[in-house]
């Protein structure tokens, strides 16, 4: 592969300035071996932070209707047109496990056009689940 289209900065290293980090990230988006670039783990301040600087094509962080109710990321990257990308959606499986899984992506999918959950799972049962919440039909 010549080119990520998507690449993350998983967590900001509290070691590293963080304008070392995008620089990184965006010198490797000028030569052309990504093509777009997302936060990850981030807060508000920190998404404001390199805004300033960069386009951010999508922020990825931590929520569900489980133990993680509310990120306030969210809204802000509703405000400012990012592409939010709930991971961990049925709390690490214990919403699956408890038999929610339609509640809990169909409350995330309700949470905004911009909010675009990444459920996995290791069990064809619940792939099942999770392709007729998302398509509206059984497989």
């Amino acid at each position: 592969m010549d080119r990520l289209e998507l690449c993350y900065l998983h967590r900001i290293d509290p070691q590293v300035p963080l304008g070392e980090q995008i620089g990184t990230l965006q010198a490797l988006k000028d030569e052309g071996k990504i093509g777009h670039i997302g936060l990850s783990k981030v807060t508000p301040e920190q998404i404001r932070t390199v805004t300033n600087d960069i386009t951010v094509a999508a922020v990825q962080n931590v929520l569900n209707m489980g133990a993680d109710r509310h990120d306030t990321a969210r809204e802000l990257c509703r405000d400012l047109f990012i592409p939010y990308v709930p991971y961990r959606p049925l709390d690490a499986g214990t919403l699956a496990q408890q038999g929610h899984i339609d509640a809990a992506l169909n409350w995330l999918l309700h949470l905004g056009n911009h909010v675009a959950p990444i459920p996995s799972t290791s069990s064809p049962e619940h792939l099942r689940q999770l392709v007729a919440v998302v398509t509206g039909t059984r497989i």
